[in-house]
């Protein structure tokens, strides 16, 4: 029997099996990415955003998750990801024309979604989701696979494109409500979050309070109700995360707060406890920091905002900009980032960032709705 054109039409090729297990490879990936969408952007535990998805401040999920594709009306991009598989993974066991003919429509579409999000990430986020560039991968080798060995069509079968058409209006609208859903309980999250922080223990302030503020409400740190302790490496994604999240927490609360930092760079050529270089500038970034307290806090939201560019001279770039040009080759300022870093020894540091809020320890960080029912549940314990 002579065989077809088409890369599902003629049984168990081999070609046919890579087909599947690539299909299956683009499920398992849009899972983990819808999972790591709800994980960051609604938590249910005190520090439970942060993934191993993020691996530098170029290779992370983070950026990507907080931007404005990372969903589309409340649905989580990486959800459309799912059905692409799926109809991949259909086309395979239940071979038809019509079902190959839209999955070869769909695979270019697709891709070419792929190759745009691609040039948007590096060109506007200036990072890069490492699972996502393992989606961007497999749908460039499905788009391949089906227009070397398959049927090539720009054109989907109107039945079956029909027929997928509401299946996947079906799953956004699920997905849809599950967002709002989560939207809603956002207030019993709180209430949780708020139970979960009061029964941690307390570990009090650091020992000796840091040169190095963020903002100060009052004279000495000790002094405002709410006291927060920011451990944290400048090339650290999720670090820049929680540096941005504190001018909002600072405004809520004027007169209330205390910021200090502390530097914990996973860099071992500046910090004895980690045994690797993870963020090869990081320890550069911390001593240009050190370099001036006057002019932390402004070094500080420099070098954050240039996170994606430390390899390429941001650091200079703010050296000069602040006349702190000799500060990087300064052995007292490396002698102060120990000094720091020897500071996380009473709190057993062992990632970043970790916050220690009014002497309890939150590895990773939590949204500032969260921050703001503690807070308000802290400051309403100090009226009593």
């Amino acid at each position: 029997m002579e065989n077809k054109k088409g890369l599902t039409l003629n049984g168990m090729s081999g070609i046919n099996f890579m087909f599947i297990m690539n299909a299956v490879a683009m499920i398992g990936v849009s899972i983990y990415l819808t999972t790591h969408f709800y994980n960051t952007l609604y938590p249910t535990q005190l520090g439970s955003g942060s993934s191993l998805c993020n691996l530098s401040s170029f290779f992370n999920c983070d950026a990507a998750t907080y931007s404005k594709v990372a969903s589309v009306a409340g649905v989580p991009t990486s959800f459309f990801g799912i059905i692409v598989g799926l109809l991949f993974l259909f086309a395979s066991l239940m071979p038809s024309v019509a079902m190959e003919k839209t999955a070869s429509a769909v695979a270019k579409y697709n891709f070419i979604g792929c190759v745009i999000l691609f040039i948007f990430s590096i060109t506007v986020l200036g990072s890069l989701c490492p699972f996502c560039t393992v989606y961007y991968i497999l749908s460039g080798l499905a788009c391949f696979l089906i227009w070397k060995y398959g049927i090539n069509s720009w054109v989907p079968d109107v039945k079956v494109a029909g027929l997928w058409g509401v299946l996947l209006l079906i799953g956004s609208f699920l997905m849809h409500q599950n967002t709002a859903g989560k939207e809603d309980i956002r207030s019993k999250l709180n209430t949780s979050i708020v139970q979960q922080f009061n029964t941690m223990a307390s570990l009090g302030d650091p020992a000796q309070e840091s040169p190095y503020k963020i903002h100060m409400s009052t004279a000495t740190f000790a002094e405002a109700p709410i006291r927060i302790t920011v451990f944290s490496d400048f090339e650290c994604p999720f670090c820049k995360v929680v540096a941005e999240q504190m001018p909002e927490l600072v405004r809520r609360y004027p007169g209330k707060i205390n910021i200090q930092y502390f530097f914990y760079p996973l860099d071992n050529k500046c910090n004895s406890n980690v045994k690797g270089r993870f963020h090869e500038n990081a320890c550069d970034a911390a001593y240009l920091a050190a370099c001036d307290e006057k002019k932390f806090a402004e070094v500080h939201d420099a070098i954050f905002a240039g996170q994606d560019k430390l390899k390429s001279g941001a650091l200079l770039d703010v050296a000069n900009k602040f006349n702190l040009k000799n500060c990087l080759e300064d052995a007292g300022n490396k002698a102060k980032v120990i000094t720091a870093i020897n500071g996380a020894i009473q709190y057993n540091i062992k990632s970043t960032p970790t916050i220690i809020l009014n002497g309890k320890k939150i590895e990773g960080t939590i949204p500032n709705g969260q921050f703001f029912a503690i807070f308000d549940d802290i400051l309403s314990g100090a009226k009593k």
